[in-house]
């Protein structure tokens, strides 16, 4: 029996599993082969939901998803890969446990670069289920005290990224959760202006958007300390704020250290067009973690977007690459962006040029849509089995 084990139960992760499990099927190998998914908890995350409000529909519990189908759960972090043994190290409750494998896809995806500057323990994220938690405690702690303290009714939020734009618009629904309480809300971003990779028609709008809620902007710098309620910005100035959430900048998993390969300057690893890691006869590296090109000419971005699709092509590749299949190369020629901009906005906008398709009342159901249909697993496991077709999805 040969054992195929994923790293991550993320999006391209879970889908990396889902669709193994099909092309077992379509080969007549499912007694064959052993999958594998090890992840940090039992839980596939919607990363792209952690700025909403309420936060108990953002987690699917895979382990219920993955049972039935044969795939086992390993929940655990993986500390040591030694790619020449076929063998990787998994920590489970201050336990180390060897496993090895036959094939391997490293699923293991990004994380939020942290800020090197002074304060920077206080300073909050949404990069993950914790963090956003984190952050709604703070806010209800912040709510049963009046707000009283200097700059407590003050959100800042440093970068004008989607992640961003997407917290700066929502954190007030995240207030009006514990307190009635108007907040003052800046924005902070290192680039002259907000939403630059955006269309002008785009960039007009979102600009709008944050006039209209009194979002207070601050470009071209960043902060460079965080000490006793104040941020201290590279320009001089000085914020009081209660509360700062970063989201600036993401870089590919740390276990990337274990492999040779081209790397760019997000960590992520050059991979061939069937995700095949080069110099490598078995592992493939997908989702985040991956730099592809699925249209020839652009490289895909950290975005469940293409994530959610490279794992239906990475789980088809590593089952036909076991067993003298036929490997498919991935494609995925449309790119859309959909950014949640607080209560009955949003912005569709399709291409790489970003350009504007549809905002206000329809961008938000657009939004609403993706986020609660689009990329949630079915809860019918055989489902997802048939949805794990390679094919180039149009959006």
């Amino acid at each position: 029996m040969k054992h195929l084990i994923i790293i991550g139960g993320g999006f391209s992760g879970f889908w990396s599993a889902m669709s193994a499990v099909r092309q077992s099927r379509e080969m007549g190998k499912t007694a064959d082969l052993k999958i594998t998914v090890i992840n940090k908890d039992n839980y596939l995350t919607s990363r792209p939901r952690l700025y909403e409000a309420h936060l108990d529909t953002v987690r699917t519990n895979i382990q219920p998803l993955l049972e039935p189908l044969g795939v086992s759960l390993l929940t655990g972090l993986v500390t040591d890969i030694q790619p020449a043994q076929h063998s990787l190290t998994l920590e489970q409750d201050g336990q180390q446990k060897t496993l090895t494998y036959d094939y391997l896809i490293v699923a293991a995806g990004s994380r939020l670069k942290r800020p090197d500057i002074p304060g920077a323990e206080s300073i909050h994220h949404i990069d993950d289920f914790q963090g956003a938690t984190r952050l709604h405690t703070h806010i209800a702690q912040l709510a049963a005290g009046g707000f009283k303290e200097n700059g407590a009714d003050t959100v800042v939020v440093v970068g004008g990224g989607l992640t961003g734009l997407e917290i700066v618009t929502g954190v007030q629904d995240i207030v009006n959760k514990y307190a009635d309480r108007q907040i003052k809300v800046v924005l902070i971003d290192r680039q002259g202006n907000v939403g630059g990779a955006y269309s002008p028609e785009a960039r007009t709008y979102i600009n709008e958007v944050l006039l209209h809620q009194n979002i207070e902007l601050r470009l071209g710098t960043l902060p460079v300390k965080v000490d006793k309620n104040i941020v201290y910005l590279a320009n001089g100035e000085q914020i009081p704020a209660g509360t700062v959430v970063w989201t600036a900048g993401l870089e590919a998993s740390p276990l990337h250290a274990f492999f040779n390969g081209d790397k760019d300057n997000m960590n992520r690893l050059a991979v061939d067009e069937y995700f095949k890691l080069p110099g490598y006869n078995n592992i493939m590296v997908t989702g985040d973690a991956a730099l592809s090109k699925p249209d020839g000419v652009n490289h895909a971005l950290m975005s469940c977007q293409y994530s959610l699709f490279q794992g239906k092509w990475s789980g088809h590749n590593a089952v036909a690459d076991l067993f003298g299949g036929e490997k498919l190369p991935y494609v995925q020629s449309s790119y859309v962006t959909c950014v949640d901009l607080g209560p009955e906005k949003a912005l569709f906008t399709r291409g790489f040029e970003r350009k504007m398709e549809a905002n206000e009342a329809a961008g938000k159901q657009i939004k609403m849509e993706i986020n609660t249909v689009w990329i949630v697993p079915s809860p019918d496991p055989e489902a997802n089995v048939a949805a794990a077709i390679p094919a180039d999805p149009a959006f």
